[in-house]
């Protein structure tokens, strides 16, 4: 019998296209929870939970909610009758978001589907956000036009996602620093869909549209390998011809001569856009 093929370890950028048949689904889970532990990344979705709660909607949708670390939070942020829906394309992760809503499953319930197609009426939200799913969507264009079919008019749509065209990391060599941003950026659905979201906005029929830049600055090695997988992905490009095994211990090592003497870096850009559907 042919062994089953290795799950990638690269679960930031690869895992989350399809959880449930990835190989480690407590990988993609232990991903999410690493990365809602960096401060950047919490108060990001403490203004899009903000946004949303300026909105007043009576209906939220939480598009690719996955574990459901957000759900509480806009339950709170929003006040009773108001009803969340999360919505993921994952058994495994909306299994850890039920437990993740106990407190609050009067005011939240969780739907399965794709993102593409979603089974909600037209305008049945008053507002949705959606936070760092569309760069692993293929066809993230579509996936605007689904979300703002399904807002109400007047409704709002918030969505945060990665501009990888400007991830950078500390090196001397920069020719190797590119070679690095460039099979980052290339190992997601959509690398550069935080760039190009303010024209998908409009282009979906939406106004208002306002687009906030924000920026990781990163100096600790230790956050940075585990949250952004470095050394699978060096593994990876190794594997992969991109990297010989002297360039990857040599990158390694720099890597920890910098971070001991306080020079290691590692930066990219998010966008926070945010839309409103015509009345």
């Amino acid at each position: 019998m042919t062994p089953p093929p290795t799950p990638s370890r690269q679960f930031l950028a690869t895992g989350f296209r399809n959880v449930d048949t990835s190989g480690d689904t407590d990988a993609c889970h232990r991903c999410l929870d690493l990365i809602a532990g960096v401060p950047f990344f919490n108060e990001v979705k403490r203004d899009s939970i903000r946004i949303i709660a300026d909105a007043s909607p009576h209906r939220v949708l939480d598009a690719g909610c996955g574990a459901g670390v957000d759900l509480p939070n806009l339950a709170s942020a929003l006040p009773p009758p108001s009803e969340i829906v999360g919505f993921d394309a994952s058994a495994s992760l909306l299994a850890r978001a039920g437990d993740r809503i106990a407190d609050c499953s009067t005011r939240c319930r969780l739907v399965k589907g794709d993102i593409l197609h979603t089974p909600f009426r037209d305008g049945a939200f008053g507002a949705c956000r959606i936070d760092r799913v569309l760069q692993h969507i293929h066809e993230p264009g579509r996936a605007i036009e689904e979300l703002a079919r399904t807002l109400a008019q007047g409704g709002v749509l918030v969505a945060f996602d990665n501009d990888w065209d400007t991830f950078g990391i500390s090196l001397d060599d920069q020719k190797l620093a590119e070679l690095i941003r460039h099979s980052w950026r290339d190992s997601f659905a959509s690398g550069r869909i935080g760039h190009d979201l303010p024209r998908i906005f409009r282009e979906s029929g939406l106004a208002e549209v306002k687009a906030e830049p924000r920026t990781l600055v990163l100096d600790d090695l230790a956050v940075a390998e585990p949250v952004f997988d470095l050394p699978h992905l060096l593994e990876r490009m190794q594997k992969g011809g991109e990297l010989t095994t002297d360039q990857v211990a040599g990158i390694r090592d720099e890597f920890t001569r910098r971070a001991r003497e306080g020079r290691f870096r590692l930066t990219y850009t998010g966008f926070l856009v945010r839309g409103k559907k015509p009345e």
